[in-house]
């Protein structure tokens, strides 16, 4: 009996995808580090406990590793290994800065890449969002300088890429991130070198970067 009950559970082994295994944090962040990049539709909202308000926006986000391109109605934000822009059509005014990977915009692929050490997972379990299998890991911080107290990941099963995030600052504001129409390694990310930006004619451009 002994011995069957062991051939059954290698067979379970073999028959069960990998992907279905419940991730680590450490399993998600090698998901995004065997990636060029991607490329997707984002709604943010972050609500502040002290303001008593909620700050909503909706884009297009390309990222790869650190460098990122997002894109919303009313700014256009690029930034590489080593420069900031933001273009802010309503005032014709581009900022350039040095980057600061530090305290860059908060995609799962850079708090991931940056920060995932910091946190724990306290536990996970099987759910559904926009109708495909996810894992969703609740994680808290292990490091008082940590961004985040504690986040929620949403995490897809097919490919363990993170479809939401949900965290709270160490201030009491809430960061609700969610991605649709989620393309990897995208073909814009080998077009016209998307992490540079040039600013268009007649805007005042700022620099602010060390000489």
């Amino acid at each position: 009996m002994a011995r069957l009950v062991s051939s059954v559970l290698v067979v379970l082994s073999i028959l069960v995808p990998p992907t279905m295994a419940q991730p680590t944090l450490s399993d998600v962040q090698q998901a995004y580090r065997g990636l060029e990049g991607l490329q997707a539709s984002f709604t943010q909202a972050i609500s502040s406990e002290f303001a008593g308000d909620t700050t909503r926006v909706e884009g297009s986000v390309l990222l790869s590793g650190n460098r990122y391109r997002v894109q919303t109605p009313d700014q256009t934000v690029v930034t590489n290994d080593s420069t900031t822009w933001i273009y802010t059509p309503a005032d014709s005014q581009v900022v350039v800065n040095d980057s600061d990977q530090g305290a860059s915009t908060v995609t799962p692929e850079t708090f991931l890449t940056a920060s995932a050490n910091q946190y724990s997972v306290q536990s996970s379990s099987a759910a559904t969002r926009l109708g495909t299998s996810h894992w969703k890991l609740e994680i808290t911080a292990t490091d008082s300088l940590a961004r985040f107290r504690n986040a929620t990941l949403w995490v897809r099963q097919s490919d363990q890429l993170v479809t939401r995030m949900q965290a709270e600052d160490q201030n009491g504001s809430t960061l609700d991130l969610r991605l649709t129409d989620i393309s990897v390694n995208p073909d814009a990310l080998r077009q016209n070198d998307p992490f540079t930006y040039s600013p268009p004619p007649n805007v005042e451009v700022i620099d602010l970067r060390r000489q």
